[in-house]
């Protein structure tokens, strides 16, 4: 029982193992999260709960297995580009969902305030907030975008 729930733990973390690609994991994630975005079709507001528990309980076996932050612990960049996607305008198609998804991974590389802020909290949650807070100020950028620009 508890080699299944090891498993299931580090299954969480790595988003399936992609947590474990040797270039870029964080952006392997994100980029996860895009194509599940898109799949999940009608359900994607209703699946963010979701998406944001099972991304915690990831990032707190991460933590557990690999100590503060390891950089094969992709699920918080997979919720961060889900919250990001949720803003991209629908009129925009796919270019919307590639937008949230390159606008979340800078602002998730670059960390402005208070996204850098949160990214100091030495917990489960530290790990987590600050991918939510990426992903909601891409998002806001997003909607602003959307509003300005008519295509």
């Amino acid at each position: 029982m508890r080699k299944a729930l090891a498993f299931a733990g580090a299954a969480l973390a790595t988003c399936l193992g992609s947590g474990y690609f040797p270039l870029a994991p964080g952006t392997v994630g994100s980029i996860l999260g895009a194509v599940a975005f898109a799949a999940a079709g009608p359900w994607r507001a209703h699946l963010l709960a979701p998406v944001i528990v099972l991304a915690w309980v990831g990032c707190f076996y991460g933590r557990r297995a690999w100590g503060r932050d390891p950089a094969r612990v992709n699920a918080d960049e997979f919720a961060g580009c889900w919250v990001a996607c949720l803003a991209a305008p629908a009129s925009w198609g796919i270019w919307g969902l590639a937008s949230a998804l390159v606008l979340f991974r800078v602002t998730d590389v670059l960390k402005p305030w208070p996204v850098s802020l949160l990214d100091r909290i030495d917990s489960p949650w530290g790990i987590l907030l600050d991918d939510l807070a990426a992903g909601a100020l891409s998002g806001a950028v997003l909607l602003a975008a959307g509003r300005l620009l008519p295509w």
